[in-house]
């Protein structure tokens, strides 16, 4: 999940759930609006990462890595077989008005061609692990209680107690706090909540992560300071 905290599923999680909808014939539709197209370091998350196979895979933001917008709903060869089965009449009456729009559709076929020539797969595969590193040493700091990261999709939780993960009230909104600090110093990061949320592009450099890490350190940091000489955070 992207919005939701980037929340990743521990290992062979999402496998077990596909099993179970094999067992009884149930659809498996994975949502890879955020996942596909490269941001963790394939074109599809769920074969490649997961061991799974849907039946219907929705995708956009990276299929044009949203130069212009799209969507896509990809579905199963069994799928296709029910709804063309001949003498039955079924028809796929799904769309919208701007449905299939040529220009969109020969962006995403360029974007496409640009991430298999440049080779942003694997560039996000191994700048994606030096990420996870560097990110993972927020950790020892007194705001966060959480560090998730999986390539290029990551978030920061943050705290008012590490130990209970007790959370800061609403009204302190510390994701705002610590993304306008960033912003200050030229770093954008989603806040939502208590998280932050980072989704770089697909070309981000090792130098650019620890340019990333160091000034989130500095701002937490400096958030935290701020907190506890107000008296809104007695620090740990």
């Amino acid at each position: 999940m992207g919005s939701g905290g980037v929340i990743i599923p521990p290992k062979g999680y999402l496998k077990r759930m596909w099993e179970v909808c094999q067992r009884y014939d149930i659809l498996f539709v994975a949502d890879e609006v955020v996942t596909s197209f490269g941001r963790l370091g394939k074109f599809f998350a769920s074969w490649d990462l997961f061991d799974v196979q849907p039946d219907i895979i929705t995708t956009a933001k990276g299929l044009t890595s949203a130069y212009l917008p799209l969507g896509a709903c990809i579905f199963s060869e069994r799928i296709w077989k029910v709804i063309a089965e001949p003498g039955k009449g079924r028809c796929f009456s799904h769309g919208f008005t701007y449905s299939g729009h040529p220009v969109c559709c020969t962006a995403a076929l360029k974007n496409i061609e640009i991430i298999e020539r440049e080779q942003l797969l694997e560039h996000v595969d191994a700048v994606g692990t030096y990420l996870e590193e560097r990110l993972a040493t927020l950790g020892d700091l007194p705001l966060v209680g959480d560090v998730r990261c999986q390539k290029f999709m990551a978030c920061v939780e943050f705290v008012a107690d590490k130990r209970s993960k007790a959370l800061f009230a609403d009204e302190i909104n510390i994701g705002e706090r610590i993304h306008s600090r960033a912003q200050s110093k030229g770093l954008l990061v989603r806040p939502i909540m208590h998280l932050n949320v980072m989704s770089p592009p697909l070309i981000l450099t090792c130098a650019q992560v620890d340019e990333i890490v160091e000034t989130l350190r500095e701002c937490i940091l400096e958030v935290a300071a701020e907190l506890q000489a107000s008296g809104q955070y007695q620090g740990q």
